[in-house]
């Protein structure tokens, strides 16, 4: 099970630095054909700044996956979570194993809540009896 989870780390942030080659090629082509154009006294459309800043924040976002500490952050939320926020893994109540939760941890997530097809506008649409 170790090795699994191993490998499958591994391919995540092989994943990322893949993305992140192709993905920075292509921001890279278009922040220097921009301020080629713009050196050039050639006009450049101001929509154009709209890709370069997102893409520098998704790529920024990629190279902490390929390269950063993201990982280990994301585990440490996880942990967090399967730690303190047991109750959020709670299954439906006719799950057959919803028997292995306490009912301290169901409670938490099996308050009173609308279901979804309850709220506007889908029940309008798909008009579905409401709950009791």
């Amino acid at each position: 099970m170790m090795m699994q989870r191993e490998v499958q780390m591994a391919v995540n942030i092989a994943r990322a630095r893949d993305t992140l080659n192709y993905f920075g090629s292509a921001w890279l082509t278009l922040v220097t054909g921009s301020s080629l154009a713009h050196a050039m006294g050639r006009p450049v459309p101001p929509v154009v700044g709209v890709p370069i800043v997102i893409g520098a924040l998704a790529l920024g976002n990629i190279a902490d996956m390929a390269y950063g500490n993201k990982l280990n952050r994301v585990v440490n939320e996880a942990e967090y979570i399967m730690e303190f926020e047991r109750g959020r893994f709670v299954p439906p109540k006719q799950a057959t194993f919803s028997k292995f939760y306490t009912e301290e941890e169901k409670k938490v997530y099996y308050d009173e809540s609308t279901p979804v097809g309850e709220v506007l506008p889908g029940s309008l649409i798909f008009g579905r009896p409401k709950s009791s």
